[in-house]
């Protein structure tokens, strides 16, 4: 028997029962009561020792003293109502009696044989003997009348409960509900004893033959919990008692049917009584380790198992299905058919209800982490192993889609599930978010092995890859414990990783998938194929589906306050001074100035290598994401306050690849920065247009001072200008397209930093420290950067062109009788080839442009840049062949029906590229470089320019770009002179890559091979390799070829004499003869050259 057990009333009843029966201990059913029968007879020999008198006398009260006690009551009227008074209401209390003879005005039900009187000392022998009874139906007394009303056959039930735990269960509630002050000890009495009997039955279900205590004590918590004060009070008070097996199996199973009646619940229609139920567990030390425990499941495989769990089924009750099988949602059902406010009435209702639910799964976690450290170890493992059994969620495989991404999904917990974690778990993390708290993160966790005993709940985070890679021998020094703030802060980005993240992917592949389909469906929308008009509907339902999911106002409000937080966090890391390999745990936070401590040592402290990738990918992605889908939450208040944090963050670590590696990440911070833009030009420099409101207003003047005012904004070109370039060096290579997808919103930042004076000073800066070091071992920043600047223009505006090419020659077919040969499905074909040249063509025409705009605001600040030997002929070779494309013989081929549509624009690129010309005049070198471009050069080509100039109402630039070519025509009287002197110069003497006249000869040290100086260096701008065998090479390793030079220098000077003797000596007709041969020789000569050139571009 458990210790502490009120068990005095229960033991009497078995040595009574023991003395009246004479029966053997072995078949007394109250010696279950004992942990042996030896036990129980030595129970009942102490009591006859200790009663020698009351061997013989019955357990009833004597004649003697009943008759004094009656003289007694008659003495004492007051004492007598008492007694009354106390008998009905234990009647009202057990519906019991021991009074045949009495009229009863309620069923009750009469206790066989019963020698005691029903008072405040014998009902819990009577109690315990009504629990006993079979046959109730035949022992009910007090409905003499033969009622039949609903009340009087409830009332009949409740008296013949046969269920034990159910009739103690309403005991208890009556007692619960009844009040007397003077009986008040006697109501506390039966309620000690029904739970006392409650807890003997749960404990010893033996005494009740064919009955199921546990299973009946779990039907009532799942009816009561949640809805009935009493079943709450009696589950606490049955808790509260000690036994030598507490009753847990009544309460799992509760709590298995709660989970599963939760698992049926929609978005729509949550049963809140079964959330109470999780609540009251919640908060019980008893009960709390109950909604913990982890399902059995393999790491990395089905972990959907989390998902039948009680946490789990709350998590999962979302508007996003449960499982890819399940059938479509229909909150956006047909949605063409339905009005935009409709859409944005269901998005409202969708966010109400899960911010319902939602706050009260918050309440369930914060109960769980405060009542008791099991519970709270509990549940970090829990979400540790949920995390971690799921972490395939983010692979590839699975956010590509497709059948096997499919299948992964079914043996994972749904979108809906983790999004959910996510919200439930960000409010925790507010005490530490809005203070310096924050600052306690240790930033090893993720490189810690689990260990529960030091606060390691980490999984296998160790695998996430890293901001900077792993040395081979690399072992993070980690603490004696990580605090709650560490495991939390890492926990809720693991969860936003898995959850808002994944949805932010899955919308932005939908999106995809419905441009594609809407380009396949083109304009005619009256004629569309039922199978793709169902299509189209169902992925649009999808995507306003996964909108509201993801976009909640209050759970992105919070969401933005934690990502702050975040960024505040990882400057404060790069601020700290490495003392020794990481940096220790701050107090107080940094002053914000560069450099920063780390930014000359190498390599960079290992804290980089702690950190994972997707604390920033999450961080990336939710601005992203907001921007594109839901742009107005990007002017909420935290969004406000996460804004000088963002700044900082991005400074910092943008142009940094020994904080971040990957260059798509840092990339991607390029776009946030592009976000922090104000929202439009009228609001730039705090003017303010009648269309635009207070808050847009104010939101952008404070965005202005990010780029004025910030500690760190001086240095936003630097590190603009880094990101650009490392997205292209060797070991960081990204495809075309996806280049220019990074590069599009640095163009707009670039745009507007250009705006601010100060930040024009900061480009400006750059470029002076470049040219001063222009044939320096590693190419400058600034050099590196326009080289890649006139790269992306050559190839944009170029395969531009080439789309509008195919797209008159598909329109020239339409308009021809062999469209009208084609069969339906070949038509059907070529449409769909044209609006993807369409679209292709107005990206390439837009980025172009964007590149085209960059070009004239700095050729015009920094024009010496673009004039300097190692660029000029590029550039000037760029703007001839595009000039001569646009207003030459070649320009009708790019002329298609619709020239907006494709973001063609040619007399404004007319403009760009003559405003160009107009930048770089000044300097002779440029003009001797577009005159000696032999591709694309003609004498005439600015004089049809400038006729296309005025024929677009840009009068004044065409008399402009006329007084280029009256320039032009004296810089190619020049290079005439100069290309006579060089047309007859030695193989040896002539660059093997460009076969110009070396000026400054130099041998590449791996394949012994001597090229110009100029040309190498240009090479090396773009690929660190010799060109001739692809062996590493920089600038530093080249080798004058003095003797080379020496040679070349005499050979230029000896015909340079030889010319001048010519003219002097010569007619004036010969010399005009010669000039005119050496010009036609000069065009003969450099067409090889332009061949190679046009290759290289």
């Amino acid at each position: 028997m458990g210790k502490g057990f009120k068990k005095t009333s229960i033991l009497h009843l078995f040595f009574g029962y023991t003395e009246a029966m004479s029966e053997k201990l072995q078949d007394n059913p109250f010696a279950a009561l004992f942990c042996s029968v030896k036990e129980a007879e030595q129970f009942s020999q102490e009591q006859q020792n200790q009663q020698p008198q009351q061997q013989d006398i019955p357990l009833t009260i004597p004649p003697s003293q009943q008759g004094q006690e009656e003289d007694d009551s008659k003495d004492n009227h007051q004492d007598n109502g008492d007694a009354k008074a106390e008998v009905s209401l234990l009647e009202k209390l057990l519906l019991i009696t021991t009074r045949s003879d009495h009229q009863h005005t309620s069923p009750l039900v009469l206790i066989p044989d019963a020698t005691d009187t029903l008072t405040s000392h014998t009902f819990e022998q009577l109690l315990f003997e009504r629990l006993l009874l079979t046959d109730l139906e035949s022992c009910l007394v007090g409905n003499n009348n033969g009622g039949e009303g609903r009340g009087i056959i409830e009332e009949s039930e409740a008296a013949c409960r046969k269920k034990v735990v159910v009739y103690l269960s309403e005991v208890y509630t009556r007692c619960s509900n009844t009040t007397s002050k003077s009986l008040s000890h006697v109501i506390k009495q039966v309620k000690d004893a029904a739970m006392t009997n409650l807890a003997t039955a749960l404990e010893e279900p033996q005494l009740y033959t064919g009955q199921n205590p546990d299973r009946q004590l779990a039907t009532l918590l799942v009816a009561g919990l949640g809805r009935d004060l009493a079943i709450e009070d009696m589950a606490t008070d049955l808790l509260a008692r000690p036994f030598c097996q507490p009753p847990i199996q009544a309460f799992h199973l509760a709590l298995g049917e709660a989970a599963k009646r939760l698992s049926q619940c929609s978005l729509m229609t949550v049963d809140y009584q079964m959330v109470s139920l999780v609540e009251y567990y919640a908060a019980s030390q008893a009960l709390a380790p109950l909604l913990t425990i982890k399902p059995n499941v393999s790491v990395g495989t089905m972990g959907r198992e989390y998902q039948n769990t009680p946490l789990g089924s709350l998590l999962a009750i979302s508007c996003i299905p449960r499982s890819p099988n399940d059938p479509p949602s229909t909150y956006f059902a047909q949605p063409s058919s339905k009005p935009a406010h409709l859409h944005r009435e269901t998005e409202r209702d969708i966010w109400q209800a899960q911010q319902n639910l939602n706050s009260r799964t918050h309440k369930i976690f914060y109960r769980l982490l405060k009542v008791c450290p099991t519970a709270k170890t509990g549940l970090l493992e829990w979400i540790e192993g949920c995390l971690d059994t799921n972490r395939l969620r983010t692979s590839l495989v699975v956010l590509q889609g497709g059948q096997a991404g499919e299948l992964a999904r079914l043996g994972m917990v749904s979108d809906g599930f983790m999004v959910n974690l996510g919200a439930v778990m960000l409010p925790i993390t507010q005490p530490f978010t809005q203070n310096t708290k924050i600052l306690m993160v240790d930033p090893t966790f993720c490189s810690a092995r689990h260990n529960t005993q030091t606060g390691a709940f980490t999984g296998n985070l160790i695998k996430n890859t890293p901001l900077m890679p792993r040395p081979d021998d690399f072992t993070a020094p980690t603490p004696d414990r990580y605090s709650f703030i560490t495991t939390w802060f890492y926990l809720t980005h693991q969860a936003l990783h898995q959850g808002i993240q994944v949805l932010h992917q899955r919308l932005q592949k939908l999106s995809q998938e419905l441009h594609h389909l809407q380009q396949g469906i083109g304009e005619d929308i009256n004629n569309v194929p039922p199978a793709l008009k169902d299509q189209l509907e169902s992925r649009t339902a999808d995507l306003l589906l996964f909108k509201a999911a993801a976009f909640s106002p209050q759970l992105t409000e919070v969401l933005f306050e934690f990502l702050g937080a975040t960024t505040h966090w990882l400057v404060q890391v790069a601020l700290s001074p490495p003392e020794g390999p990481i940096p220790p745990l701050l107090t107080t936070p940094w002053e914000l100035k560069l450099p920063l401590p780390d930014d000359d040592i190498s390599p960079q402290p290992l804290v980089f290598c702690c950190i994972p990738e997707f604390i920033v990918e999450t961080l990336t992605s939710s601005i992203i994401s907001a921007r594109r889908y839901s742009v107005e939450l990007l002017s909420g208040p935290s969004a406000a306050i996460m804004y000088p944090h963002l700044m900082s963050f991005i400074v910092v670590y943008m142009g940094a690849p020994g904080r971040i590696r990957n260059p798509h990440l840092r990339a991607h911070l390029a776009e946030c920065l592009e976000i922090l833009l104000p929202s439009s030009e009228e609001t730039r420099g705090g003017g303010v247009g009648g269309r635009i409101g207070l808050g847009v207003s104010l939101l952008n003047n404070s965005r202005d001072q990010l780029f004025v005012s910030h500690p760190l904004a001086r240095h936003l070109p630097t590190s603009l200008i880094n990101v650009f370039v490392s997205i292209e060096v060797s070991g960081e290579s990204v495809p075309f397209e996806e280049r220019f997808g990074y590069r599009r919103p640095m163009y707009e930042v670039l745009k507007y930093l250009w705006v601010w004076s100060e930040q024009r000073q900061g480009f400006q800066e750059l470029a002076g420290m470049a040219l001063k070091n222009m044939e320096a071992a590693s190419p400058p920043l600034f050099l590196r950067f326009i080289n890649l600047l006139i790269n992306d223009a050559i190839y944009l505006l170029d395969e531009g062109l080439e789309y509008l090419k195919k797209l008159r020659e598909i329109e020239q077919q339409r308009e021809s009788s062999e469209w009208t040969n084609l069969t339906p499905l070949e038509r059907s074909e070529r449409e769909r080839n044209h609006q993807s040249m369409t679209s292709l063509a107005r990206y390439h025409n837009l980025l172009g442009s964007h590149t085209m705009q960059t070009l004239i605001k700095l050729t015009k600040e920094i024009p010496q840049f673009f004039t300097h030997s190692l660029l000029v002929d590029r550039m000037a070779a760029m703007m001839n062949y595009f000039l001569a494309s646009l207003v030459g013989p070649k320009q009708r081929t790019y002329k298609v029906r619709d020239m907006d549509k494709c973001e063609f624009h040619p007399g404004e690129m007319v403009s760009d590229i003559c405003t160009i010309y107009t930048n770089l005049l000044a300097d002779p070198t440029f003009c001797q470089a577009v005159v000696g471009d032999g591709r694309s050069y003609k004498p005439t080509l600015f004089t049809q320019a400038a006729d296309v100039l005025r024929r677009v109402g840009r009068g004044g630039l065409a008399e402009e770009i006329k007084e280029v070519g009256v320039r032009m025509e004296k810089a190619e009287q020049a290079l005439a002179e100069d290309e006579d002197i060089a047309e007859d110069a030695p193989d040896e003497f002539l660059d093997p890559l460009m076969a110009h006249l070396m000026t400054d000869p130099v041998i590449l040290p791996s394949s012994k091979l001597t090229v110009d100086r100029r040309t190498i260096a240009r090479h090396l701008l773009s690929d660190q390799t010799d060109p001739f065998n692809r062996q590493h090479l920089t600038l530093e390793e080249v080798q004058p070829n003095t003797e080379l030079k020496q040679r070349i220098t005499a050979w230029v000077k000896s015909k340079r004499e030889k010319c001048r003797q010519m003219k002097s000596g010569g007619s004036t007709t010969a010399a005009a003869t010669t000039g005119a041969g050496g010009v036609e020789q000069t065009m003969e000569c450099e067409q090889t050259p332009d061949e190679r050139m046009e290759e290289e571009q």
